[in-house]
């Protein structure tokens, strides 16, 4: 299948590299307010409520007493000198959650209005949201000087009179929900429900206008719903109904508690059950990634939103009729370049780089690689270049040299002075033997890093392989001069790194001695073991670390940080395939503990192993 199989994916694609306009109309706005709003929703909802300041926000959840999630939202204490909050989410969602939460509103001061019908919400997503809204609306703001790039999280500002925005990604790009004032006209207040209208038209008139300029994707009618469809399954966010029933699913199951769930914060409902996993154990299926791969020798699941994959919440039947999980949602990844499906996995087979033999809809056997989520996720435009330019050196590694090539390119459009990205792409234009083509990638590099002597190395190398040595030997004499003025530069740099690193070995030492000392009187306590190993790497004596941290994981087995530092004092050691096995085994506790930190770790640097 190619990814150009429909129009979804074209879009999706397209979508990646500037960013989409689109008004939504199933999202909706539930306004909290009243005297005890912040204390009410603070004992109600799984985030932190009554800590948050005027105009901040998170996403937070509603669960049942035994922890099984409802729903899940955005949560924004309004800008000043507004009152109360506004909660963010699909429209069919907002009535059963209103009615739950009254429910417990016995003798609070609080009160909950529906006001989607109010309300038009406008998303604005892509790695150049910022700039593109800023260029059209201003800065936001009382005063009109806050950089909607510089806005947090889940924030929330004034734009206007009539309009909030929120800086909330449904794509995984960094995006902003525009909350638009529109009532309905009534006898009594049709005139101003007319002028609201009249403000919705004027904002949706100048951002089409723009995006048609930026070539930005503007998303209605029969668009809309698959291509933010496929952005959402990239991104890994869960949507209630196909990946997550509502009040089948222990909130950790869904791997949504690292965002949703506070766990200083105290009391709410449903809090023993989240708090007790996360003391004393995982949960027996966790949400993963699942990525089919198209070079092997099984089918390839047909289709953009890869129809051949089983339908949500049946079951995950492997090749040889074994239950492994259970289905979500499932698309084409513009991004990977390949079938994806998010799916609830068991502890067996939910550890990242595992591959599955699974049977498609019609009988056939497809492989797919088990990866966490999301496949794709970033918060900046920094998160993107970097993002672009990462899978650009994976696709080179796997000889897809074209691939990689526009890969870069895109990362250039997105940010000219990524010096990184003209480096890598000078490098492969070379290799591929298209030393013209090269030598122009570096002559622009050195417009970005005037300072850098590789670049004239480089341009030292092409300029050899085209046969005009004067040039060439022109490049290498600047590269030494600019290689002599580096030195300077660098002398403070390095006995600051000096200073740093005594400090650092010296309190290596200390702990050293303190761990050894545990030890002689107990030479198994997993505790000093693991110190010890910690210690030891710091003064880079690799040999004893890795004896003390192999130690530590054979004596506590389900030391997820023991297995991560163990690999990469093996890796130190150059002993790769040992330190590949040992992250191998990792992966498999962390992943059924739900140790996230270490497990992440543990697959970056086993891709990156399993590459060399």
């Amino acid at each position: 299948m190619t990814p150009d199989a429909g129009p979804a994916v074209s879009l999706a694609r397209k979508t990646r590299e500037t960013g989409i306009f689109a008004q939504l109309p199933d999202m909706g706005v539930l306004r909290v307010t009243g005297a005890d709003a912040a204390t009410f929703l603070h004992s109600q909802l799984t985030n932190e409520v009554e800590a948050l300041k005027p105009g901040e926000g998170n996403l937070s959840a509603r669960v049942t007493r035994t922890g099984a999630l409802l729903r899940y939202f955005s949560l924004h204490r309004m800008p000043e000198p507004e009152e109360g909050f506004v909660l963010l989410l699909e429209k069919d969602g907002i009535a059963p959650l209103q009615s739950d939460l009254e429910k417990f509103a016995i003798s609070d001061d609080v009160s909950f209005a529906d006001l989607s019908a109010e309300y038009s919400v406008i998303a604005l997503q892509g790695p150049q949201a910022a700039a593109f809204a800023e260029g059209i609306c201003g800065k936001l703001g009382a005063e009109k000087n806050e950089s909607w790039a510089d806005l947090p999280e889940n924030a929330i500002r004034f734009m206007g009179p009539d309009v909030l925005v929120v800086a909330r990604s449904l794509t995984g790009d960094p995006g902003y929900l525009l909350l638009v004032e529109t009532p309905p006209p009534t006898p009594s207040l049709k005139g101003r429900g007319e002028q609201q209208q009249g403000v919705l038209d004027t904002l949706m008139t100048k951002l089409a206008s723009a995006a048609i300029e930026k070539n930005w994707v503007y998303l209605q009618g029969a668009d809309l719903e698959p291509v933010l469809e496929t952005l959402r399954i990239e991104a890994g966010i869960v949507k209630i109904g196909p990946d997550a029933q509502q009040g089948k699913l222990v909130l950790p199951e869904t791997g949504m508690e690292n965002v949703l769930v506070s766990y200083s914060k105290g009391c709410y409902l449903g809090q023993e059950v989240i708090a007790r996993i996360r003391t004393y154990g995982s949960v027996p299926w966790v949400l993963r990634g699942l990525v089919f791969l198209t070079s092997a020798p099984a089918p390839v699941p047909q289709g953009e939103r890869g129809e051949q994959i089983p339908p949500p919440h049946s079951d995950v039947i492997l090749e040889d009729g074994k239950k492994a999980g259970t289905w979500a949602s499932r698309a084409f990844s513009p991004v990977l370049n390949a079938p994806v499906a998010l799916a609830y996995l068991d502890r067996t087979n939910r550890t990242p780089g595992t591959i599955l033999k699974i049977r498609m809809s019609d009988g056939s056997i497809a492989s797919a690689r088990v990866q966490l989520l999301p496949f794709y996720k970033a918060s900046d435009l920094k998160s993107r270049v970097a993002f672009l330019h990462d899978r650009a050196i994976r696709l080179f590694s796997d000889g897809k040299d074209d691939e990689a090539i526009t890969m870069l390119e895109q990362a250039l459009r997105l940010d000219p002075t990524f010096s990184d990205g003209y480096e890598a792409l000078g490098v492969i234009l070379g290799r591929s033997g298209r030393f013209n083509d090269a030598i122009e990638i570096f002559k622009r590099l050195e417009e970005v890093a005037p300072d850098e002597p590789m670049v004239h190395t480089n341009l030292s190398l092409y300029y050899m392989k085209i046969g005009d040595k004067e040039k060439a030997e022109e490049e290498k004499a600047r590269a030494t001069v600019k290689q002599f003025s580096r030195f300077g530069n660098l002398a403070k740099e390095q006995e600051r790194e000096k200073q740093e690193r005594e400090a650092k070995r010296g309190d290596a030492l200390r702990k050293k001695a303190m761990f050894e000392e545990v030890l002689g009187i107990d030479p198994e306590d997993p505790i000093a073991l693991f110190g010890l190993g910690n210690a030891l790497s710091t003064l880079e004596q690799w040999s004893d670390a890795e004896a003390a941290l192999a130690k530590a994981c054979a004596v506590q087995k389900d030391n997820s940080a023991a297995y991560l530092a163990h690999g990469k004092a093996l890796e130190m050691l150059n002993r790769n395939a040992d330190a590949l096995a040992v992250y191998k085994t990792g992966m498999a506790v962390a992943s059924k503990k739900g140790d996230l930190m270490p497990l992440k770790e543990m697959e970056r640097r086993s891709l990156l192993l399993e590459r060399k």
